[in-house]
């Protein structure tokens, strides 16, 4: 087989690879034994004057497993964005909360005031300030928002309800409406499943600028950016890996039996902005749950992909 052959078939493995990345780039594994399990979780979401969000969340968080990793004594839920202030708790058994950011996904980070043990149901309240989370469609007239609440990677949500409260919204992606004014999303949620919100107003609604629309944080690399470099880091690889086998090399070059692994961090949750092409790594929920996993499925081994590069 020539050097150039050599190549090409590295690179089309590359490619096949790069294909699934981008159709399953954050695909959740369901746990055969989850930790935890969240019950009830509500999110209401009310508009200031200047276009920004009062996000509160409402969530009943069951400990299914407190052997495995400990007791649950803190989760992460995500929020859309830094742009976020006034962190308030609104139940006593929170003892602490704060703004976290990770990887580039933002997170509420809230601390309890004592350990939850199995079979214990933990009912936390807390609410934040939320700003940059709309686009000017300046075509149509339009300001518009689409918001996906914080989701969990290794937790399911059996109940899920989203209620924005619908004065002067002109469209949204759903048709239900509450007896107290509020658009209604609801659902039930799998692991890493999401649920999302869109909703629009006309472009004179709030005091909006152009300042403070949603804009994709510069100088820093999403899980996006993480996957592009993992792939160049590949190509590079397999690139070399051709060319010390082409000269005669590979049989103690050290790469032979070489194995590249990516690991995330615990449980997750994370949030959207609108336009947002963001997906959220495996982080978050409070304790470890999947980093010792190779949550993005890119645990290649090399050996086997040189015996297709190999092959007549």
């Amino acid at each position: 087989m020539t050097k150039a052959t050599r190549i090409h078939k590295a690179l089309f493995l590359v490619l096949i690879m790069s294909m699934l990345f981008m159709v399953f780039p954050m695909e959740a594994m369901a746990t055969e034994n989850p930790l935890d399990e969240i019950q009830n979780y509500e999110i209401q979401v009310d508009m200031r004057t200047d276009g920004t969000m009062d996000i509160y969340y409402h969530l009943e968080w069951k400990v299914l497993d407190d052997k495995s990793e400990g007791p649950l004594s803190w989760v992460k839920v995500g929020i859309p964005n830094k742009h976020v202030d006034e962190l308030t708790a609104h139940t006593d058994n929170i003892k602490d909360i704060e703004y976290n950011k990770q990887n580039g996904l933002t997170y509420a980070y809230i601390y309890f005031d004592r350990d939850y043990y199995a079979n214990e149901i933990i009912t936390f309240e807390f609410s934040i300030h939320q700003s940059h989370m709309y686009v000017m469609d300046e075509e149509d007239h339009m300001l518009r928002y689409s918001f996906t609440p914080g989701w969990f990677d290794e937790i399911e949500v059996k109940s899920i309800t989203i209620k924005w409260n619908s004065q002067n919204v002109l469209k949204s992606n759903t048709d239900k409406t509450s007896m107290d004014g509020y658009l209604v999303w609801i659902g039930s949620l799998t692991f890493g499943e999401r649920l999302n919100a869109s909703v629009s107003y006309n472009l004179d609604a709030f005091d909006a600028t152009e300042e403070g629309q949603w804009q994709e944080d510069e100088g820093e690399i999403g899980p996006f950016g993480v996957l592009l470099i993992i792939i160049l880091v590949i190509v590079v690889v397999f690139i070399v890996i051709v060319l010390i086998e082409d000269d005669g090399y590979g049989g103690g070059s050290g790469f032979s039996g070489s194995r590249t692994y990516v690991y995330g961090g615990g449980r997750s949750s994370c949030a959207c902005a609108s336009s947002c092409a963001c997906a959220c790594a495996c982080a978050g929920g409070g304790r470890a749950g999947c980093s010792k996993k190779d949550f993005y499925h890119t645990n290649v081994q090399s050996d086997t992909l040189m015996k297709v590069l190999e092959e007549d």
